[in-house]
């Protein structure tokens, strides 16, 4: 029996049986995977924790007919505050839904990994604003993807000068007013929301989320990524309604 070793996180779990889950687990090397854990959740089990969604471990895999089996998984980190708040667990559960629909089983996932993780730990500081998180985490998820909104002119006649700033979501990136016309969806948006779409899609992954905006461009940042997301990937994403109903 040849074993597999593994560094990824937990994004879903689903209960098996009586003792028993499968999990979805991204993992650096190979991509999105299944793993069948057998027993985690019997009282006690010494893997019942780094099993658990949010879990970043060190794991142990072999390969069984249909998914990885479980043989062993070493915590390196488990978010646990995450899972404490009902609140910061709602934005969590939308970056990992992102996650799951943008990786994929054999296709090597380090960069969308090391993203997440940067995003989850700003997700921890009460200090950083949530709703800013999860849209870089997005829009940096989509450069990543090869989704880069085209952001160093007008997409249609490539002008520099551009006085009313529009985002057109059909052209993919920034649109002047002369050609605003001509897209069958675009939104105006403001000086400070266009700069932090430029700053996120040029920065590092872990100096994309360093920023801050004003309440006015947090609006507009959020309508152009949560749009330019549910377009680019042909999905609406609910899970964000649950917050708006607290």
């Amino acid at each position: 029996m040849a074993y597999i070793k593994a560094r990824g996180m937990v994004v879903r779990e689903i209960a098996v049986g009586d003792y028993d889950k499968i999990l979805t687990v991204v993992t650096d090397e190979m991509g999105k995977i299944s793993v069948s854990a057998k027993g985690v959740r019997r009282s006690g089990n010494r893997y019942s924790a780094g099993t658990q969604v949010l879990s970043y471990c060190d794991w142990v895999l072999y390969k069984g007919k249909n998914t990885y089996i479980l043989n062993s998984c070493d915590i390196a980190y488990s978010f646990y505050e995450l899972r404490q708040d009902l609140t910061l667990l709602a934005y969590a559960a939308h970056m990992l839904e992102l996650i799951q629909d943008t990786t994929f089983e054999n296709q090597p996932a380090r960069e969308p990994l090391k993203l997440l993780l940067h995003a989850m730990h700003a997700l921890s500081n009460e200090k950083r604003n949530p709703e800013l998180i999860i849209r870089v985490f997005s829009l940096k998820l989509l450069q990543l993807i090869g989704y880069t909104p085209f952001l160093a002119g007008c997409c249609r006649c490539g002008t520099k000068q551009i006085e009313d700033i529009c985002f057109s979501f059909d052209g993919c990136g920034l649109i002047c007013e002369q050609c605003r016309s001509k897209s069958k969806s675009s939104l105006e948006i403001d000086p400070g929301s266009a700069k932090a779409l430029i700053y996120v899609t040029l920065s590092g992954i872990r100096e994309a989320f360093d920023f801050e905006l004003s309440e006015e461009a947090l609006k507009n940042f959020i309508k152009v990524v949560d749009k330019y997301m549910a377009d680019r990937l042909e999905k609406k994403y609910c899970k964000l309604s649950f917050l708006r109903e607290l």
